[in-house]
């Protein structure tokens, strides 16, 4: 099946759902084409920093054929257009049109479609209340008249489905954009359980920890993804600080952009030089499961990332933080999970779930095996491309 994916964002080293789509579509047969922007630095996209003098270009990642172009128009990095895709689309021949958000250049691949009945749309989206229409001018003018009756409106009734990737997303696409559930199915953003299995066959987690100086019997945490205030990660090391155990150690991986470089201030004042927390710093993909290998638990106080999927994927109970809109109830159907509530976000009570989970007898190695039966379920891409392909039907 040829496949061709819009997205805003795609960068070969990271392990967004973009990517995982890419690797799990491709190993499974199929043909993919993206079309994305021509950004290279996460930080740069999340910052809205972007140099459109940079010219298109064409790379090549798992197989799959990746096309970055510039931008037509860029208004405040809210509402994007590419320079025309038209003649990509026609190039491609594609059988599924992967649509990641709404995009005006969707309309390029509408075109194609009505001309060729077979071909079928889809959406993910990722937009919630956590995110998006945090003001009375976002949620009004850019979500309600801008995005949903110049772009989602005309091109609704041709998406054979809407996966929205958390239930919040649900909610929002009903109460914005009017979608009715039975046009809807959550898509988890999914973990790259292949890499998990072959990181545990190679022994790598052992070898995470004989580099940095972890012994088999000490007890690791992870933590990680960007360094912002949003993630209360202060509140994990000041619990940390308060359990006092010479046998447990903090893995934190990820760092701050110049924005944020006050608040790295505050966690390295409050790692205070103990030798037991390794800021390990920004890594690729298989980096961070290499270090999620030789972990024990992940706790991730506030504001959701792949990372949390990632973690469970590689067999880590969860301790997290709901901060509203972000509930994780959806995948922990086994109780691999401890979600505090957004009033219950607190030093104290992040103390004590990990307590729970290390000092009870027999918890810890239950709850692994809970969230290794959590990741066969829900987040292995190997079934999770099953849903986006079930509407499609090639004239090959």
């Amino acid at each position: 099946m040829k496949i061709l994916m819009l997205c805003e964002l795609y960068i070969e080293n990271l392990e967004y759902q973009e990517n995982l789509l890419v690797k799990y579509y491709q190993k499974h047969g199929h043909e993919v084409t993206v079309i994305t922007s021509t950004y290279d630095n996460v930080f740069d996209y999340y910052n809205d920093i972007h140099d459109n003098s940079k010219p298109q270009r064409i790379l090549y990642d798992h197989g799959a054929k990746i096309i970055k172009l510039p931008f037509k128009f860029n208004y405040l990095g809210k509402i994007k257009k590419y320079t025309s895709i038209k003649k990509i689309v026609e190039e491609v021949k594609p059988d599924l049109l992967y649509i990641h958000d709404i995009m005006p250049n969707m309309f390029e691949m509408l075109d194609y479609k009505k001309r060729n009945p077979h071909v079928k749309m889809i959406m993910d989206y990722h937009c919630d209340y956590s995110n998006s229409a945090n003001s009375w001018l976002s949620l009004n003018i850019l979500h309600k008249l801008l995005r949903k009756y110049i772009y989602m409106n005309p091109i609704r009734k041709h998406i054979s489905k809407f996966y929205p990737i958390v239930p919040g997303s649900v909610k929002f696409l009903k109460e914005v954009y009017g979608i009715p559930l039975s046009e809807m199915e959550v898509l988890p953003l999914g973990a790259d359980t292949d890499m998990v299995g072959e990181l545990k066959n190679q022994k790598v987690g052992k070898q995470i920890r004989e580099k940095l100086g972890i012994s088999e019997k000490d007890i690791v945490i992870f933590t990680g993804g960007k360094l912002t205030p949003a993630k209360k990660t202060d509140l994990l090391l000041k619990a940390y600080n308060e359990i006092n155990d010479e046998r447990l150690h903090l893995i934190m991986v990820g760092d701050a952009d110049q924005y944020n470089q006050e608040y790295k201030k505050e966690l390295l004042s409050l790692s205070d030089n103990n030798p037991n927390i390794h800021y390990i710093g920004w890594l690729n993909n298989k980096g961070v499961y290499e270090h999620l290998s030789a972990s024990d638990i992940a706790v991730f106080p506030a504001s959701q990332s792949i990372i949390w999927q990632q973690a469970i994927a590689s067999g880590l109970p969860l301790i997290v933080g709901d901060t509203g809109e972000q509930s994780v109830q959806y995948l922990n159907e086994f109780g691999a999970i401890i979600e505090l509530s957004s009033g219950n976000i607190t030093k104290e009570n992040i103390k004590k779930s990990i307590e729970q989970i290390l000092y009870v007898e027999n918890e810890l190695s239950l709850r692994k095996e809970l969230a290794s039966k959590t990741a066969a379920k829900y987040l292995d891409w190997n079934h999770l491309i099953n849903k986006t392909l079930s509407h499609v039907k090639t004239t090959s």
